[in-house]
């Protein structure tokens, strides 16, 4: 048996209607300008007025024989939504050549007597202005959305500007080719009613669709939603790409170069095994910390943690420290050189060492040219660094390459267990450059590289590559595509989210344009009525808007 509930429990929620009402009130004020600018309300009455005003001379049969003044007043209702969208851009000091091919394309429907076609035209075309306002007004709201809760995110996002990529830049170029073509088409049509007089209809007919047909705003309002989407749908994924230009170029890339230290492993060393040689661990703990005191190195991290000795720490008798990238450290405390690096460090200043027995990362201890042990460090691989480069394959990727400092044994090893493609081991940073380089030769010079590090040390490498991709994101950082998250998975999901966007793009212009290139063919030879030609590529360039507006939403 059910219990009723008590009206006593509804008080709260009625109490609460007024704070709910106050905070709609301010977050509509809030919107009030670009409602104003791009949602008009009185657009909106007029344009709902005019469909009424068709739906009842059409509903009710004694009023069929004004169904002729019902279309005309329809079109004088939607008139205004056109003459105000040319209206701001004269404001702005444009020319609004669409909205005039637009009234040019009514006005010859209703000297053709198709005044129910013209006044369809004039409602579609007024609902699709409407339909771009609320486009700009989601993409406003999702920038002052990212402003106010990743701030971090928005200098960057608010100077996205679609004309100003290259792929952009193309489209509107052959939109506005488009679009002088088919004008031309249509004023040439017009010039031939004067030598057709007794029959001007046909060229009549001609010149209105070619006006109609003339506006390029689906193709131009796809690039631009499809363009910001893609960076909005990054950035809710703590993915920022520095300019507008990244995702075209990001979505070329077929061979990623992975620096291995902080991107597929997890960059944090463990002490493995100690080896002195004369002298106690300890001591030979302590010798390695003192060198690497002024390092910001991971390595040098966890050996001044394991004695320690935290940045901070006063070490007088430090006098000089040179650190040599690739290598290791070369360091004069107490009256004492000290070498603390890899075998290739004391190979350059004779000194003789021990090969460690196990595979693995060894630092190697000398002091006064006598050799002291070594250390050996391991680094956990990331947990999802295998499923992550396995979805970068999914994604296009064709080849994955590892470069390490690391020795080849222990190189190989790891690359084989993340079933990379090739490893380039034992190399210096500026050596991991020249490897890009190689890369490049090998497969190319037009094969597009990203190079995937953590942003230490990174640099060369950065610079030989045409994406650059950080995974960790200092606040130094210049790569072009930052992870924030630190997410090694997040690698793929930038790399598919702009390969999806691209694949987005491409669907809407291509139907866009086919849609155009039919209903040209079917108007030019009068193959479908004049009110499906001319209502069609609105409703098309509608759903091509909410397509486009995906793009916020991509994974």
């Amino acid at each position: 048996m059910t219990k009723s509930r008590s009206p006593l429990k509804k008080i709260p929620a009625i109490l609460s209607i007024p704070e709910k009402a106050s905070v709609l009130f301010n977050h509509v004020r809030k919107l009030r300008l670009p409602l104003e600018r791009n949602f008009s309300g009185r657009e909106f009455g007029l344009l709902l007025a005019a469909v009424l005003i068709l739906i009842v001379s059409a509903a009710v049969r004694p009023l069929a024989a004004y169904r002729t003044i019902a279309c005309l007043v329809a079109v004088l209702l939607c008139f205004p939504s056109i003459f105000l969208s040319a209206w701001r851009l004269v404001w702005q000091k444009q020319v609004p050549a669409e909205e005039i091919s637009l009234v040019l394309a009514a006005l010859l429907a209703v000297l053709l007597k198709e005044f129910l076609p013209a006044a369809l035209f004039f409602i579609f075309v007024s609902l699709f202005r409407l339909m771009q306002g609320y486009a700009l007004l989601h993409r406003d709201a999702e920038l002052d959305r990212f402003q106010e809760e990743k701030e971090a995110y928005y200098p960057i996002l608010s100077r996205w500007d679609a004309e100003e990529s290259r792929h952009g830049a193309a489209v509107y170029s052959v939109c506005f080719g488009v679009f002088l073509v088919f004008c031309l088409i249509g004023a040439v049509s017009l010039v031939l009613t004067l030598f057709h007089l007794d029959d001007p209809a046909g060229w009549l007919h001609s010149a209105m669709i070619a006006f109609a047909l003339a506006s390029p705003s689906t193709a131009c309002y796809s690039v631009l939603l499809i363009h910001f989407g893609t960076a909005c749908s990054a950035a809710r994924a703590d993915i920022v790409y520095s300019d507008d230009r990244v995702p075209e170029d990001y979505r070329k890339c077929r061979l990623f170069a992975f620096s291995k230290t902080g991107t597929v492993t997890d960059g944090k060393y463990v002490i493995s095994e100690i080896a002195p040689v004369g002298i106690s661990e300890t001591e030979l703990l302590r010798i390695a910390a003192i060198a690497e005191y002024k390092s910001q190195h991971p390595i040098a991290k966890t050996l001044k943690e394991a004695v320690g000795l935290r940045d901070g720490s006063s070490l007088e008798d430090l006098i000089t420290v040179n650190e040599i990238p690739g290598k290791g450290i070369s360091t004069f405390y107490a009256g004492h050189q000290i070498y603390v690096g890899n075998g290739t460090l004391l190979d350059e200043h004779g000194i003789w060492f021990a090969v460690p027995a196990k595979s693995g990362s060894a630092i190697h201890v000398a002091v006064d040219n006598t050799y002291r042990g070594y250390i050996m460090i391991s680094d956990a691989i990331r947990e999802s660094a295998f499923d992550a480069l396995e979805e970068l394959r999914e994604a296009g990727a064709n080849t994955l390459v590892m470069l390490t400092g690391d020795v080849r044994s222990t190189a190989r090893a790891l690359a084989s267990s993340l079933n990379f493609d090739m490893v380039k081991p034992e190399l210096t940073p500026a050596e991991k450059g020249t490897a890009v380089k190689y890369l490049r030769s090998v497969h190319g010079d037009d094969a597009s590289i990203a190079c995937v590090g953590d942003g230490y040390q990174d640099a060369e490498m950065f610079e030989e590559s045409d994406i650059s991709v950080c995974l960790e994101a200092p606040p130094d950082c210049t790569a072009e595509v930052r992870i924030f998250s630190g997410d090694i998975l997040a690698i793929p999901k930038s790399f598919r989210i702009c390969r999806n966007a691209s694949r987005m793009l491409i669907i809407s212009l291509a139907v866009s344009a086919a849609v155009k290139a039919i209903l040209f063919f079917l108007g030019m030879l009068s193959l479908a009525p004049d009110a499906v030609v001319l209502t069609a590529v609105s409703i098309v360039g509608m759903l091509l808007m909410v397509y486009a507006l995906l793009s916020f939403r991509i994974d």
